[in-house]
């Protein structure tokens, strides 16, 4: 009879093993998905996020490796913080999950550098406040594209002291990259891109964010005023040199900038507050507002 169970718990080890049972011993993960990089708040770190594996075994642990320099960080869940990177350097993010059988199939980026962007629009009703777009992005120098455009919006009509531009403004948060475009504009190539307040393009009335808009979205279906509880978009609109984000703008570059706020704090009445150029979209910005400068600075 010993012999006998022993020979069972034998044979229910053996299938728990072949089955990927007891941990998930019996095979690795699936490759995780969604890698996603942004800076981190402090120097010489990167925050790393990702989504599970689609299917396979769950994951005991994450594995981050960048290079150049084989730095490595882990953890059971995204994001994961890495440290010790070295300012205005591109870095490659190689992501596996694990379990006691082994690592997934890695999921890789291409180089990403990380810079912070400073847009301003001259408002000629408002001085000494300008309208502003403080703001972070990360390059793919290997595909070329933006990704995780955020920041904060300057509301010029509120705050600020003579003497003091921009002291004490009402700030708008800008979360959500949500439109980028590749364009060439006076031969150079590169892309406009959007981040916006809220999690939609929907801006203008009666839909779209195309800069040259006036009213907040759904004014003439009779939407009330963002002021009075309605529903106010805002959005900060860059351009981001392909070849080197860095290069000063050009002029057929900086007609393109725009920015809208219809939120509560940055409207007269009806309409929005916005900042364009004749020259690049057919109207100035609702209150003279027109873009004066992109700084971008590699971090």
């Amino acid at each position: 009879m010993i012999e006998a169970k022993a020979f069972l718990a034998a044979a229910v080890g053996a299938a728990l093993v072949a089955c990927g049972g007891s941990g998930g011993g019996g095979e690795p993960p699936g490759q995780p998905e969604n890698v996603s990089v942004v800076q981190g708040d402090t120097a010489g770190t990167a925050i790393v996020s990702f989504s599970p594996p689609a299917s396979g075994p769950t994951p005991t642990e994450y594995i981050v490796t960048i290079s150049p320099g084989g730095i490595t960080a882990t953890g059971t869940s995204s994001p994961i913080t890495v440290h010790g990177l070295t300012p205005q350097t591109g870095y490659t993010y190689r992501v596996v999950a694990a379990n006691k059988a082994g690592d997934s199939p890695a999921a890789v980026t291409g180089l990403l550098r990380f810079y912070s962007v400073v847009e301003t629009f001259y408002e000629p009703e408002t001085q000494p406040n300008d309208s502003i777009f403080v703001g972070w992005f990360t390059f793919d120098a290997t595909s070329g594209t933006v990704s995780n455009l955020g920041g904060k919006l300057s509301e010029s009509m509120t705050g600020g002291d003579v003497g003091y531009p921009n002291d004490a403004m009402t700030w708008v948060p800008l979360d959500f990259q949500l439109s980028s475009v590749p364009v060439s504009l006076g031969s150079v190539a590169g892309l406009l891109v959007t981040t916006f307040y809220l999690n939609t393009t929907n801006t203008f009335d009666p839909s779209g964010f195309a800069p040259g808009g006036v009213h907040y979205y759904g004014h003439s279906a009779g939407a009330p005023n963002p002021s009075a509880g309605g529903v106010g978009n805002a959005y900060a609109l860059i351009f981001v040199n392909a070849a080197d984000p860095t290069t000063p703008l050009e002029q057929a570059q900086l007609d393109r900038l725009a920015y809208a706020d219809c939120t509560a704090g940055g409207m007269m009445g009806p309409a929005c507050m916005t900042g364009t150029t004749v020259a690049g979209y057919g109207v100035v910005g609702t209150m003279g507002g027109y873009p004066a400068s992109q700084v971008v600075t590699e971090q």
